[in-house]
């Protein structure tokens, strides 16, 4: 019966709280010729490899003006053209790309949030792009960041293409920097709090600190710790089944929020990634945690100098967890269900957003940090860091991770509901309701309790 349910494995997804598995068996079509699972050949024939996105805002300008020179050279070798298609939200996306898997007519490729990786993997719906590149040297493999690749490495194999990478860091105000007699935002847990009070000005209605809600960030604050989110070594040696984030070190950031909230030193803007970056913006708080992939938008944009430091670290911890941050971000997954000869093409697209010169062009007008060595090189040699230190800062907290669980970070097929609970836990912890403890004790049962019936589904 466990083998039938495996081989009959379809696209997972958490409906009101629920998994629900959806059968695909009939678009995975059969193996080719090159071992390679690629469609049946049987859907009506493509006039374009469709990509399904979830970029908004200046972002997606910038891949519109990749896929448009792209088009611009398939149009001129005879080649299908890209057709760009927005899903809204990462989480509209993966609900999307579901109904259209159980519907038989996927997209070719389809860019999905970090978080679903597990979903995707366990689907049957995907072609892993380590067998779309089959041994093709061209594809740079080897030059990719080994730090971006082993997120989407899943039991040997790497399955996607990592494209918009980040991690988290702390922007200030240097204005506010410079008044309190600093010239860097603090580098721990334990020095942002004591340079709070000189950050913080009521008269300007500035408080010290604020940021989203986001479990994103408290998973952040365990990695930094070396601890885990989930066991199995973060999912990573099996199927996890257990949540273990309501731990010491998962207390210690929710608390370090709440003693900031109860000094009127955190400016608590709720779970989207919009306010805290308008408040910061408009001088409203001296610093902001959020994704480097507002690096350039707010060095441009905010009416004073911005200064960029590192994720915070616990001092207590001494120089032992160098580095530690969890890979944030998306990657694209190549669909099973459309005909060999497209999904050819699709391969030959994924090959260019992974080639240097765009890699190269996604960086600098994104702040999504480049997934390969010889561009991040090529750009120290022109000077570009020395010109923009800024960007420079998440490439190096990246590659200062260990090779450790808790850098890797967690895969889980429930993965949207834990982080549902956890949020929901930090609004409690900060709500004053009865402390971090028994908030991340009632997360924790409640994550435990959707692990488990994952792995049933197993």
């Amino acid at each position: 019966m466990k083998m039938k349910m495996k081989r009959w494995m379809g696209f997972s997804l958490l409906v009101s709280g629920a998994v629900t598995m959806i059968p695909v068996s009939a678009c995975t079509g059969g193996k080719n010729s090159a071992g390679l699972f690629f469609g049946s050949g049987k859907v009506k024939k493509a006039k374009a490899i469709e990509f399904w996105h979830s970029m908004s805002g200046d972002k997606s300008l910038v891949l519109n003006s990749i896929v448009e020179d792209f088009n611009k050279d398939a149009a001129a070798t005879g080649r299908l053209p890209v057709k760009l298609q927005f899903t809204g939200t990462y989480t509209d996306g993966i609900n999307k790309l579901r109904l259209a898997v159980m519907g038989k007519r996927p997209p070719h490729l389809a860019q999905i949030y970090e978080i679903g990786t597990q979903q995707l993997v366990d689907s049957g719906a995907v072609i892993p792009l380590e067998d779309l590149i089959a041994g093709d040297s061209e594809f740079g493999l080897d030059q990719m960041l080994p730090q971006v690749l082993q997120y989407y490495t899943v039991k040997g194999k790497l399955h996607s293409l990592p494209f918009a990478t980040s991690n988290p860091v702390i922007y200030a105000n240097r204005d506010a920097l410079e008044a309190a007699g600093m010239t860097t935002p603090p580098d721990t847990f334990e020095g942002v709090e004591e340079a709070c009070p000189r950050l913080a000005d009521s008269s300007k209605g500035r408080t010290c600190l604020t940021l989203p809600l986001t479990s994103w960030l408290f998973e952040q604050s365990l990695a930094r710790q070396g601890a885990l989110l989930v066991d199995q070594e973060n999912g990573r040696s099996g199927v996890s089944g257990s949540a273990i984030y309501a731990s010491a070190e998962g207390r210690f950031f929710l608390d370090f929020l709440q003693r900031l909230s109860g000094n009127g030193m955190f400016a608590n803007t709720g779970r989207s990634w919009d306010p805290p970056v308008e408040n910061f913006m408009a001088g409203r708080s001296a610093l902001l945690v959020t994704s480097t992939s507002d690096v350039f938008v707010l060095g441009q944009r905010a009416k004073f100098p911005v200064v960029v430091g590192r994720f915070p670290v616990r001092a207590s911890l001494g120089p032992v967890i160098s580095g530690g941050t969890v890979l944030g971000g998306n990657s694209i997954w190549a669909m099973k269900g459309r005909a060999d000869g497209e999904m050819k093409q699709a391969y030959h697209f994924l090959k260019y957003l992974a080639s240097a010169p765009v890699q190269r062009r996604w960086h600098v007008n994104t702040g999504y940090f480049p997934i390969r060595k010889d561009v991040i090189g090529a750009l120290e040699g022109e000077g570009f860091y020395a010109a923009n230190p800024n960007a420079r800062v998440a490439v190096d907290q990246l590659l200062a991770a260990p090779d450790s669980a808790a850098a890797k970070g967690a895969l889980a097929g429930v993965f949207p509901e834990l982080r549902e609970h956890v949020e929901n836990a930090m609004e409690e912890a900060l709500g004053g309701k009865d402390g971090s403890g028994p908030a991340l004790e009632r997360a924790q049962v409640k994550s435990i309790r959707a692990l488990q019936r994952y792995r049933k589904l197993l």
